[in-house]
């Protein structure tokens, strides 16, 4: 392989006019409070069919996921251009590649081999070795029962292979739960496959579950995965859901805690119940202590940000809303020390509005690194923030105001996804979760019609309602008028002037909006998207991710995922820059240059889900505009902005023949601009 001479200027001319029609260089384009698995409610959540049409800017993928009714939960880069996505399932996983000419809207699915254990909300990270790591969950194991789970395993894309890892750390202080799963048979007092305990489980408690006869009790512990119960099933259930009678205490958990890469083998992981974090180690396939955090609180709904300096900065959630105050933390993977950065405290300039709240669940949005070195925090209130790195400075950002019904109203992240464009804009949802208040209205026993409300200008269907006499679980069916509702259940009592909430955390619509850094406006964006799915959900079940190409991928949990592609250009000085392509041999290449790893972690969700994309993708179009990505690895360094010289190993996409290519290599989503390459024969046959 070889760089191109100026006798080949003619086709590299060629070459670069069919890369302007790239879009990737065109284009710039409680405290353990559980958050719900994705509810349909009964609306179509059939997305729109896909076309060929394109709606400013806004595509759907013209294959569905194929998930089908389960959705499309996290997705994740794969370092060979492909997105590894999960299905709302927990445990099937599908794979999105790119077609031909490099459309990811055209793209193609396959998929891969199920997760051993089932879980939502998790954390996970791709390696340098190209594997994912992922580990708890919210919900896990058969019936995706909410159990914190402390296990993971690691995927390796090469042998399509899924493998257990040690347990994170048991932590004092875990969760209590009282329910478990397990499989029931007709005619059996047998229940086995018991997940996730048997341990906490004592003879003679009650159990409860479908099949399970009125008042059956343990009869015995027969093994770590099967009980005996006192009466037989009258069902057959696989991963039936039992209920004990009394609460047991879990001795391993850590749920949705956020993770960060520190290296090409390690992974810092916050805790659920404490200040520890932890690392995991793949090489050694174990876990150490690290630093304790500054304060004395969990990782739990908190989000983890990298730095140009190398730092990682955490908005401390819990301390700030229990102390009243604003506090913040950073972490030195040199270290492996936390230090405050906290107005409140007095080791940081500025302010920090209130991002969260007990009425919202101590929920928070996503936390991103702006390609002017600024980390903006996005709140579950409409309020937001910024911390600026180098001056060790908060600053309140705009609030988040949306419209319902016409009216402006707050708007807020209360779990929710975002991720920054190559032009320097940062797309998020939100919802209408701050928005909810308290009235009065009158109930009648027997009905399902709430009358005399002051105003239900802003109500929306779907939106919860509590109230004296009001059965848990209501919902608005209709807003029949400016003072009367209908109802999902009847009323249980006759009330006149009943205190009466509306809506709370999670509550629909979900939105999009868009950050602009430069004027320091957010904008309401949804209207551009044709989603159906959007005014019936909050923001929690939506995900995002930059692709390669500098586009927007996003999901609204259905099987129909959409492709959003910005105007605009990012700044040529923020652009990966390559200075060296070689062939080292054994059909593998070496790439160097700077910025390779892209200013942010392009996309992020919190502590729920990670799918940060700050590493190399590498991919070659040739004459015919035919795209080819090839699998990166071995990336020298984990970083964002400049991080100085840097370079990256790949193995060419196994379509390769031998000819002229112009190389680009994408971090985050920012494309570098080509380099003109020849690959040879030796070359592709994988030769010394």
């Amino acid at each position: 392989m070889k760089r191109r001479s100026s006798s080949a200027s003619t086709r590299c001319a060629i070459l670069f006019v069919l890369l302007l029609t790239w879009p990737g260089i065109a284009s710039a384009q409680s405290r353990l409070r559980l958050k719900p698995i994705p509810q349909r409610h009964g609306f179509d959540h059939a997305a729109a069919p896909a076309s060929d049409q394109q709606w400013s800017g806004w595509q759907p993928l013209t294959n569905q996921a194929p998930s089908g009714p389960n959705g499309v939960q996290i997705m994740i880069q794969g370092t060979d251009g492909s997105i590894l996505v999960q299905a709302y399932d927990g445990q099937t996983w599908m794979k999105l590649t790119p077609d031909d000419k490099g459309s990811y809207v055209n793209g193609t699915w396959s998929t891969l081999a199920s997760e051993p254990v089932a879980r939502l909300y998790f954390a996970s990270q791709i390696m340098p070795d190209d594997k994912l790591f992922v580990v708890g969950g919210e919900y896990s194991g058969p019936a995706l029962i909410p159990d914190w789970s402390n296990t993971g395993e690691i995927y390796d894309p090469l042998t399509n292979k899924w493998t257990i890892i040690t347990p994170y750390p048991d932590q004092p202080g875990c969760p209590y739960i009282y329910y478990f799963s397990g499989n029931t048979t007709s005619g059996s007092a047998k229940v086995n496959s018991v997940y996730p305990y048997t341990s906490g489980l004592f003879v003679g408690e009650g159990v409860f579950g479908p099949g399970v006869p009125n008042g059956a009790t343990i009869a015995s512990i027969d093994s770590s995965t099967e009980i005996t119960i006192s009466a037989a099933a009258t069902q057959t259930v696989s991963a039936n859901v039992i209920t004990l009678s009394a609460y047991y205490q879990l001795t391993g958990c850590l749920g949705d805690d956020p993770s960060i890469l520190l290296s090409s083998t390690k992974i810092l992981q916050g805790d659920l119940v404490n200040g520890n974090t932890y690392i995991y180690d793949a090489a050694s396939n174990s876990w150490s202590a690290s630093g304790t955090k500054v304060y004395p609180d969990s990782s739990d709904e908190e989000g983890w940000t990298r730095t140009s300096e190398g730092m990682i900065v955490n908005y401390d959630l819990f301390y700030s809303i229990v102390t009243n105050g604003a506090y913040a933390e950073e972490y030195n993977p040199a270290t492996g020390m936390w230090r405050s950065i906290s107005p409140s405290a007095g080791t940081a300039k500025g302010t920090i509005p209130q991002l969260s709240g007990t009425n919202i669940g101590y929920e928070l949005g996503a936390s991103l690194r702006l390609q002017d070195g600024r980390v903006l925090e996005i709140g579950a209130t409409q309020h937001n923030a910024t911390y600026n790195p180098t001056t060790n400075t908060w600053a309140a950002a705009p609030d988040t105001i949306g419209t319902l019904n016409g009216i402006p109203c707050p708007f807020g992240s209360d779990d929710g996804p975002a991720a920054i464009l190559p032009n320097g804009h940062v797309i998020f949802a939100a919802d209408a979760g701050i928005a909810g208040f308290t009235s009065s209205g009158n109930t009648t026993a027997g009905s399902a019609v709430i009358t005399g409300i002051p105003s239900t200008a802003i109500l929306q269907v779907y939106w919860p309602v509590s109230g004296d006499g009001i059965p848990g679980g209501a919902y608005i069916v209709s807003v029949d008028s400016s003072s009367q509702v209908t109802i999902s259940s009847p009323a249980t009592a006759t009330e006149n002037g009943d205190v009466i909430s509306w809506g709370g955390t999670y509550s629909n619509p979900a939105e999009l909006f868009d950050f602009d850094p430069g004027k320091n406006t957010i904008t309401q964006v949804t209207s551009a998207l044709p989603d159906p799915n959007l005014p019936y959900e909050g923001s929690y079940p939506t995900r995002m991710l930059i692709l390669p190409t500098g586009q927007l991928l996003f999901s609204d949990d259905s099987a129909q995922l959409w492709v959003y592609t910005s105007s605009g250009q990012p700044d040529p000085v923020l652009r990966p820059l390559i200075t060296n392509v070689n062939y080292v041999g054994n059909g593998q290449f070496r790439l160097a240059g700077f910025q390779l790893d892209g200013q942010s972690a392009g996309a992020a969700y919190g502590d729920d889900d990670q799918m940060d994309a700050n590493y190399p993708i590498i991919h070659m179009v040739d004459f015919s505009g035919d795209v080819f990505y090839a699998r990166s690895f071995n990336w020298s360094k984990i970083a964002v902005g400049n991080a100085g010289y840097e370079t990256v190993d790949f193995t060419l996409n196994p379509a390769i023949t031998p000819g002229d290519y112009a190389l680009i290599v994408s971090g985050a989503g920012i494309s570098s601009f080509p380099t003109f390459i020849h690959i040879s024969e030796k070359e592709v046959q994988g030769e010394h």
